[in-house]
């Protein structure tokens, strides 16, 4: 889930170069390997128009790797322009491995944030509960975060809850280049982004801090006339595991960034 989560948006077959271009909708496949199989494919879509920002996401087990259990992860996210930043308004998702189907939902107002399920446990539930705060974003929304940070999506640092752990993703600036690949030729700001869990079920089992190599392409504007960075390549381990996030298909409503091959 975390490698889906960060690795949202952007190659095509034909290659996108990075543009100034207002953007209203992208919708995109990704592969997700490990080593050389694709064992998930992840489907992400971003809708800008009505004043609102709308995002969605379905993530499925693929090949070889339903032969072991099948998955499937169907989220929904919506946002809204808060000031200069992104403020998220409702997150839910809903999980589905093999017959077990579990949902979490998250919501933001004035009077705070409310989710449910809650944790069973008290003694977690209530660590949870103590880091909940203002400056929290749903994993859909902190993708819009980090896009939209400024000239460079990094160095920045994010807190986000989905609905069962609180974590932190920081970005650190690794310098710009330039990337070759398939479905992307063109300029890049490559970024090492850091998972590191407070609380919840992760931070409970001190799962370890997690390192990942991002690759981002400014690839527009959104109506606000913010500029849009996206990732174009994840790569890192996880659990042991070298894999690799690349996207295959992109459509987008624009005007968008022209195709060109460079």
């Amino acid at each position: 889930m975390r490698i889906a989560f960060g690795a949202a948006v952007l190659l095509a077959s034909a290659a996108v170069q990075a543009g100034a271009e207002t953007v209203s909708a992208v919708s995109v496949e990704y592969n997700v390997d490990v080593g050389p199989v694709t064992m998930t494919v992840v489907k992400y879509g971003l809708d800008l128009s009505d004043g609102a920002m709308r995002s969605k996401a379905q993530i499925k087990s693929h090949g070889i790797s339903r032969v072991f259990s099948e998955y499937t992860a169907r989220v929904t996210g919506e946002s809204r322009a808060a000031g200069s930043g992104i403020a998220p308004v409702d997150f839910k998702l809903v999980r589905e491995r093999d017959d077990n189907i579990r949902e979490a939902r998250v919501s933001w107002s004035d009077g705070g944030i409310d989710y449910a399920p809650r944790d069973k446990r008290p003694d977690r539930r209530a660590r949870v509960d103590n880091a909940l705060n203002s400056e929290l974003a749903d994993p859909m929304t902190a993708v819009l975060r980090i896009g939209t940070a400024g000239d460079s999506p990094c160095p920045s640092v994010h807190q986000v809850f989905d609905g069962r752990d609180v974590f932190e993703l920081s970005l650190a600036d690794k310098g710009a280049g330039r990337l070759k690949i398939d479905g992307y030729r063109g300029p890049v700001r490559n970024c090492e982004v850091s998972w590191t869990p407070i609380a919840g079920r992760a931070a409970e089992k001190n799962e370890p801090r997690e390192s990942y190599d991002v690759s981002f392409a400014q690839v527009g504007k959104l109506p606000s006339g913010q500029a849009l960075w996206l990732p174009v390549m994840l790569t890192g381990k996880l659990k042991g595991l070298r894999f690799k996030a690349y996207v295959t298909e992109l459509s987008a409503k624009g005007p968008v960034a022209k195709a060109a091959n460079q």
